[in-house]
Parts: structure tokens; C-alpha cells; sequence
């Protein structure tokens, strides 16, 4: 059987990059979504492996912690598995590190199994029929419900275009993360990094549409600033996504 722990490495390219030379926030999670979809292959899981089945994996939460962000050429290591399964969601948590083995992020995933047809949510155990969780947490997370917003207080407007779809035609989970960003006050955003993500994914947008994504910033508490973002259907007003941020200097 094909281990439950995988690992594949990843340089990080110079379009991977910000200003700072540094891996952009929506390149580390695109390497996260890259290994555990190769790794979901090995396992007889990918998407492609459910479309035949007239089902898709969607991603329903993420909470990473980064503790440095990797420079233009570093190697990296991503380690990921299965950690868990009950009802309707399947965990999937993650390590990076670099060559050396300096810690550069932990993340947890919780996503869904849903029937293409319907669009109704399956539960795991009626798909995944192998042993399919290793023992260990990179970050222990119940995926609480997050905090809405109680003030929009910055908000943008982006049209959903080819350029943010995936292969099946969705909007890629980065994208997401990358409208909610955005609004951040530009004296943070342009200082800071985000240090702690969480996303709670709520519904798809689709080609040609318009999103509004806005933000509030959360009082002080002494560990960096803080923020709650949403992301809706502009025409709609319908909640896309749902996100809190902490930032600081890494």
C-alpha cells in the first residue's frame, strides 16, 4: 500500500516571489494543494480518480502557521497526510521545511467529498475505504465556525477571470486568499507578512463574476495585527469566504 505520509520538494521560483524576493503567501499554499493532490493520486483518491465516480474533493477549511517565508531559490520540503476522517470531512495536515531542516510553515485542511450531479456532500466513509489517517497533528484545530465581519471597512472589487480558474473550471482555493489580502491597510500589507491564516471556504464563484472582498481590523492584542475578511458575490451579496489573518515580521 502506498505510504499515508508523502513528501516532495519544491525551489522557489523567482515568479513565486514578492517584492521582498520572498515566496508569496498564495505560492506556499499552492505547494500545499499540489502535494496533497499528488499524494491523493497515490492513494487511488485524486479528483480525477472521483470525477469517474461523479465526485470531487472540495477544500472546506485551511489554518496554516508560517514561521518564515522561504527566498527566491530555496528548497523546500513538504511533508503531508491524512490525519483524520468523521462524517462529512476528510483532514489532510502539512509541514514545510528547508534544506537544512529550518521550519517554514504548519497547516491543517478539512475538505469535503461532494457528488458532482447533486451537489450534495457524501460522507467519507462511503468513499474512502482504505486506512486513511496517520496519528499526528501539524496543527491541532477543530475548525470552529469564524467571526463575520461587524464593519467593512476597506473593500475591493475583482472580476473572477481565466487566469484564476483551475483545470475544472473552479476558481483555485489561492485565489480566494489572494482578493481577501488585498484590502489589508497598505502600510501593513506592504511592512508585514501574514503569519497565521484561516479560511473557511463557503461557496463558488464562477467566470465572468464580480466578488467584493473587504476587511475589519481586530482590536490590538498585542501579537501583531489582526484582521477578519469576507469575500462575497457582488451581485448576490452571497459569502464566498470567510477568513482571519494575523501579521508580522518574518
Amino acid at each position: 500500500m502506498t505510504d499515508l505520509v508523502f513528501r516532495k520538494e519544491y525551489a522557489v521560483h523567482t515568479y513565486e516571489t514578492d517584492i521582498r524576493g520572498l515566496a508569496r503567501t498564495t505560492s506556499l499554499l499552492n505547494y500545499l494543494q499540489d502535494a496533497a493532490g499528488e499524494h491523493a493520486g497515490r492513494l487511488g483518491l485524486s479528483v480525477l480518480d472521483l470525477v469517474k465516480r461523479g465526485m470531487t474533493w472540495v477544500l472546506s477549511r485551511y489554518h496554516v502557521l508560517v514561521y518564515r517565508y522561504p527566498a527566491m531559490g530555496t528548497r523546500l520540503e513538504i511533508t503531508t497526510w491524512p490525519s483524520g476522517k468523521s462524517g462529512y470531512f476528510a483532514t489532510r495536515d502539512f509541514e514545510a521545511a528547508d534544506g537544512t531542516g529550518g521550519a517554514i510553515l504548519s497547516a491543517t485542511s478539512s475538505w469535503m467529498v461532494l457528488e458532482l450531479e447533486r451537489k450534495q456532500p457524501r460522507k467519507v466513509d462511503d468513499v474512502i475505504d482504505i486506512a486513511y489517517a496517520v496519528d499526528k497533528r501539524a496543527l491541532d484545530d477543530p475548525f470552529d465556525s469564524l467571526p463575520v465581519l461587524s464593519e467593512r471597512q476597506s473593500e475591493l472589487r475583482f472580476r473572477v477571470g481565466s487566469a484564476d480558474l483551475d483545470w475544472n473550471r473552479h476558481v483555485n482555493n489561492a485565489v480566494y486568499v489572494h482578493w481577501a489580502l488585498e484590502p489589508v491597510p497598505r502600510d501593513v500589507l506592504m511592512s508585514l507578512r501574514p503569519v497565521e491564516i484561516e479560511v473557511s471556504y463557503r461557496a463558488e464563484t464562477f467566470y465572468g463574476e464580480e466578488v467584493l472582498s473587504a476587511v475589519e481590523r481586530l482590536p490590538d492584542d498585542g501579537r501583531g495585527p489582526a484582521f477578519l475578511h469576507q469575500i462575497v458575490n457582488a451581485a448576490t451579496g452571497a459569502e464566498l469566504t470567510r477568513l482571519r489573518t494575523r501579521w508580522g515580521e518574518v
